[in-house]
């Protein structure tokens, strides 16, 4: 039974290190691998005729396509900004992930939960929630590796008693991974309405760029 636990744990600390290179690939090249087929589809279709909307027609054309996907709310400004951005997908993606979120009225806001809708948010947590990430990849590298020294030398102090026994550190570990797999969810929905955010401010101050 001890050997069984011992698999586990080094499964589960493959598995925290895993964690951080998903986490680190999705904010640098996978973000479009996290959409739905259809809304790949929306981003292929509403990028291509935002870049073609160089005439009055075309430009209506793109306005239409937008409605269809985003509702009347969105204003074709918005939507030809985001689309037609020089970082493909930077505030695309976030805006065709999260639009049966948002709510316009006037300001575009985010529905979290049906009896939660509160403003986009203008500070950015990315940091936060990636440091909470790879803090949680330590100590299930930690926790691994103390499973492998109490083998031989045993902790005596009662508070630590706990370190001695694998089966403990196993459910410490894979606690940490479900931590990790929510963090990084999180982290992925406040990006995306964060960007949305920026998006919207860039929009509604009329300057000729999105600061980065």
């Amino acid at each position: 039974m001890i050997y069984i636990i011992f698999v586990i744990i080094l499964v589960g600390v493959t598995a925290a290190l895993y964690q951080v290179y998903d986490v680190n690939h999705n904010i640098n090249v996978g973000n479009e691998k996290k959409l739905s087929r259809a809304n790949k589809a929306r981003l292929a279709e509403l990028s291509a005729k935002a870049k073609t909307s160089s005439n009055e027609h075309s430009e209506a054309e793109f306005g239409q396509a937008a409605a269809a996907v985003f509702g009347p709310g969105i204003t074709r400004k918005m939507a030809l900004t985001a689309f037609n951005d020089e970082e493909e997908g930077r505030y695309a993606i976030p805006l065709l992930r999260r639009r049966e979120k948002l709510v316009y009225n006037g300001d575009i806001k985010v529905k979290h939960l049906s009896f939660w809708v509160t403003k986009l948010p203008t500070f950015d947590v990315r940091g936060l929630l990636i440091t909470l990430v790879i803090i949680n990849c330590f100590l299930a590298q930690l926790l691994g590796g103390m499973s492998i020294y109490t083998i031989h030398y045993k902790f005596s102090a009662s508070a630590l008693l706990w370190i001695n026994e694998p089966f403990y550190l196993m459910i410490i570990i894979y606690v940490l991974i479900f931590m990790t797999f929510c963090i990084s969810r999180f982290d992925m929905y406040m990006n995306d309405i964060y960007q949305i955010g920026k998006l919207s401010r860039h929009v509604n101050s009329g300057e000729g760029g999105v600061s980065v």
